[in-house]
């Protein structure tokens, strides 16, 4: 998408506020400016006793009044840029984080966490500093265009002399703008290489103690922040620069204007007056260039950031990232739409048909799975590791696009599987959860509602409540970023315990129990089965604790679904499936190899 188009439906977007905007910049810049330089014309054509019609004192009452609502402007109209810009902003900050919500299960983040979030905090704010550079062009665009008519009528050939030194510097912004581009993107990429090591440098940071490897990390640390500096000096100093000649290039043209005008003024051809109009536009006209330069420059600018944040979230269409959507800046937020978040749906039979997906980037994924969950059922799917077993949640769920198959909830096609199953239709635990850097009570309620009697049960089920005990502050305790505090097995259990706290209806664990002792993992699966038989669970897991409790077993070898029935049903037919259980029952000093 060409930047113009991104500035314009960022405009339309923002209709109010730009036109506003826009309005204040032509009664600055246009509307004021023309009365106040044939003030000042009046002004001095009676002190030098030129007949014009006005005294000096009603020019100069002229002047006052127009220097008065100039003042006064500002704050009676109520300058609209700030909301103009937030709203743009805002705007695309949504648009991009909806973008990598949709298509991280794809494609991941192409740049790392710290990197990505510099992309997210700045590009929006570049794009949206643009919509000033416009409205105030417009408003300067007019006075030019007044100017010189009115200028034209005073004396043809010092006009032209004026515009010259104005389109010369336009021309040479225009001229130098991939240079500007070039050198805006070396300064951007180097901040992002930057922000992004010193992020997962202080992820790492226990990890790099651990190695001993401090000194490298700094090294390399120091080593991107001077080249950062460098590129960003560059950056800054080529834009000082280009600034630097536009106003030497004006001001040569005001050396032009007053030699010519005074030479005008020996032959009688101009007056003092027509001299002084000459002045007065002349310094409204200074700006003129550096507004186009200014523009040109920003759209060179957001070519660059826009480029940055559609590289991460490849899946989108350009025209996504601005495409309107509700945003707040003042208020409360609406309540949801209606839809918005699914009612509770019974589930009785989900059937997955001939599902399959490869990686676009090597040859593993799925092929033609089919099998039904009845409600009630516990579904355990296992394998060795790399047979596809994740892939088959993440395709189900819709965090993966499934190449071929369908997925069928009581008999009807589930179009979009991303936004169907969320809570409370279904609610998914990841391999590895994710905590937030927050309290356990926010990390397990995850903005619903606090419901104490939904919460007890959960953690009662979860096997937590033993873990709140020794928690300095129990649920209000925070859990440090990503769940630091807690250890592996505490971590999935409160991952477990949120997605009880959802009450949906079908439950989808991967690997729930693998960071859990034997004692624990039992236990958790007592209280599972003793809390409901009514929920449809979908289990990744190689545990015999799982399998024993298995109304199905699908047994998975290299994307493929090779088996299923009963353990018992298995171990008497599937040579791999008897394998696999076999390796599961060595003890664990022994040489065995874990499924996954």
């Amino acid at each position: 998408m060409r930047p113009i188009m991104v500035v314009l439906r960022l405009a339309r977007f923002s209709a109010r506020y730009f036109i506003a905007n826009t309005f204040f910049a032509i009664l600055v810049y246009f509307v004021l400016p023309i009365p106040l330089g044939l003030a000042t014309r009046a002004f001095f054509d009676a002190l030098a006793g030129t007949a014009t019609g006005l005294s000096a004192w009603s020019a100069i009452a002229l002047l006052v009044a127009f220097q008065l609502v100039e003042v006064f402007a500002g704050p009676a109209l109520g300058n609209p840029w700030s909301p103009l810009q937030q709203k743009a902003q805002l705007l695309m900050q949504r648009n991009l984080y909806m973008g990598i919500l949709r298509g991280y299960g794809r494609h991941g983040l192409s740049a790392s966490t710290g990197e990505t979030i510099s992309r997210f905090r700045d590009d929006p704010e570049i794009i949206a500093d643009a919509l000033d550079a416009v409205g105030d062009l417009i408003g300067r665009s007019l006075f030019a265009v007044g100017a010189a008519v009115v200028l034209w009528h005073v004396n043809p050939a010092i006009t032209v002399a004026l515009f010259v030194p104005l389109l010369l510097s336009s021309f040479l912004a225009e001229a130098l703008g991939n240079r500007i581009m070039a050198y805006r993107s070396a300064s951007r990429q180097a901040t992002g290489r930057f922000t992004g090591f010193l992020g997962e440098l202080i992820g790492a940071q226990l990890v790099v103690k651990v190695a001993g490897t401090a000194s490298y990390a700094v090294a390399r640390l120091t080593e991107l922040g001077d080249t950062r500096r460098r590129l960003t000096v560059r950056d800054s100093v080529f834009s000082q620069l280009l600034e630097s000649l536009n106003v030497n290039i004006v001001h040569l043209g005001t050396g032009l204007v007053l030699l010519l005008g005074a030479r005008a003024i020996n032959t009688g051809r101009v007056t003092i007056g027509d001299l002084a109009l000459f002045v007065v536009y002349l310094d409204q006209l200074t700006w003129y260039p550096a507004e186009i330069g200014r523009l040109i420059s920003d759209l060179k600018h957001i070519e660059v950031s826009f480029g940055r944040m559609r590289a991460i979230v490849p899946s989108e269409s350009p025209s996504g990232l601005v495409a309107p959507a509700p945003v707040y800046l003042r208020g409360d937020p609406a309540d949801l739409p209606a839809g918005y978040v699914p009612a509770h749906e019974r589930l009785e039979r989900l059937e997955v048909r001939g599902l399959s997906y490869a990686h676009p980037d090597n040859d593993g994924g799925i092929a033609d799975l089919s099998f039904v969950l009845e409600r009630g059922s516990f579904t355990v799917v296992t394998g060795r590791i790399g047979a596809g077993k994740s892939t088959l949640l993440h395709v189900l769920l819709g965090l993966l696009p499934h190449d071929a198959g369908e997925i069928r909830w009581n008999g009807r096609l589930v179009d979009d599987p991303a936004t169907f199953f969320v809570p409370p239709r279904s609610a998914y635990t990841p391999q590895v959860p994710r905590l937030l850097s927050a309290t356990l009570r926010e990390n397990l309620l995850l903005g619903r509602p606090d419901d104490p009697a939904a919460l007890d049960a959960a953690i009662h089920a979860a096997v937590l409540e033993g873990d709140l005990l020794a928690l300095e502050r129990g649920l209000d305790t925070p859990v440090g970023a990503r769940g630091v505090k807690l250890s592996g097995g505490q971590v999935q259990r409160a991952a477990a315990a949120r997605m009880f706290v959802h009450d949906a209806e079908l439950l989808v664990f991967d690997d729930l129990s693998s960071a859990l002792d034997t004692e624990t993992e039992a236990e958790l699966w007592r209280r599972f089965f003793a809390r409901s038989r009514d929920v449809t669970c979908l289990v990744v897991s190689h545990r015999p604790a799982a399998l024993r409790r298995a109304d199905q077993v699908l047994l998975m070898e290299g994307g493929r679904l090779v088996a299923q029935g009963t353990l018992h049903e298995l171990l008497t037919t599937s040579a791999a499936m008897q394998r696999l259980w076999q390796d599961e029952q060595r003890p664990p000093e022994g040489s065995r190899q874990r499924m996954e």
